[in-house]
């Protein structure tokens, strides 16, 4: 690749695992944090991980706006690595700025569909989505405890109309340590539906019950709801036209039970008022649901409008914010 820089906006767990990894291989890394703070610690401390990986890396620097970002020449890709839920506002921020026509930018975030919605803002053409294997939380000293690394990374284009694959963009992830596949986008589709389904087992259970996702597996009664969970999940995927073969359900179960004695984001999210992801994991799979007849979404339903709650309660969402999904039944 020509290009020797990448932009990183937002610098939580992925975006600092991603941007440490990065800048370890040579690589010259600008983040973007809009969390002050946050960026006063980067730019003073680098982007430090430990748990899977020990790494004490220093961007080139973190922005506190993307005007800054965009006024760096030649960045080879950049990675969108902010809540999900946050996307639409860095969007039409992003949309008014100059980037290079041969940026990539990569949609690296959690949930359904969030490279169709930046493909609202930008042609879908330079969008890809990454479905990233690695995460961790943000502890109070600014380190990054990573506790989850199940590589291969997967990258696809976020439309069949896109030419040509995104092995450029896959190809400085795995140099730097972070195993990533290019994918076509329906494999991509496919895989992303698959971590959610994932994703919707444990984050909201967990976060709900304030049990750790190790906690959760152990108690057989919570256990069962995950399967449950897990099996609305799998059901949807096969209406949209998406099978991963009979054994799913207890290959997903393996995969969680590697999830260690650690709490997932949707639980730090709600304990430090911030809004949650909820709306795109399992109230995702209750709206894609819904669009079948018959279709068993119970459990997810559930789960979904008990987050959302909680963030009624918590003054992150107002009282009238309530998904149409979760009211006509």
């Amino acid at each position: 690749m020509k290009q020797q820089g990448v932009g990183i906006i937002g610098l939580g767990p992925v975006g600092s695992i991603l941007g440490a990894y990065l800048a370890r291989s040579g690589l010259k890394v600008y983040g973007v944090e809009l969390d002050k703070a946050r960026a006063q610690q980067i730019n003073a401390g680098g982007l430090r991980i430990r748990g899977f990986a020990e790494l004490e890396e220093k961007p080139e620097h973190c922005f506190t706006s993307l005007r800054e970002l965009s006024e760096i020449e030649d960045l080879a890709a950049v990675f969108l690595c902010t809540k999900t839920w946050a996307l639409p506002g860095v969007m039409k921020d992003f949309c008014d700025l100059d980037w290079s026509e041969s940026t990539r930018i990569v949609a690296a975030m959690n949930g359904i569909g969030p490279e169709d919605l930046v493909g609202e803002y930008i042609p879908k053409e330079r969008v890809c989505r990454g479905v990233i294997n690695f995460a961790g939380n943000l502890e109070p000293d600014g380190w990054i405890a990573m506790n989850w690394f199940h590589p291969p990374n997967l990258l696809g284009p976020a439309t069949e109309r896109t030419p040509k694959r995104m092995h450029d963009v896959a190809e400085i992830l795995s140099q730097a340590g972070l195993t990533t596949l290019d994918v076509s986008h329906h494999e991509m589709k496919k895989a992303a539906f698959f971590k959610t389904v994932l994703n919707s087992a444990l984050n909201a259970l967990c976060a709900a019950h304030g049990l750790t996702m190790a906690r959760a597996m152990h108690l057989k009664h919570t256990r069962r709801t995950a399967r449950v969970l897990l099996r609305e999940g799998l059901t949807v995927a096969g209406l949209v036209g998406y099978n991963y073969g009979e054994d799913a359900l207890d290959r997903c179960i393996e995969y969680l039970e590697g999830g260690g004695d650690h709490y997932p984001s949707m639980w730090f999210d709600l304990k430090n008022r911030r809004p949650t992801e909820i709306e795109y994991i399992n109230g995702k799979i209750v709206k894609i649901g819904r669009m079948f007849q018959g279709a068993d979404v119970a459990h997810n339903h559930f789960f979904t409008s008990a987050i959302v709650t909680q963030e009624i309660r918590n003054e992150t969402r107002g009282d009238d914010d309530i998904p149409e999904y979760l009211i006509d039944i």
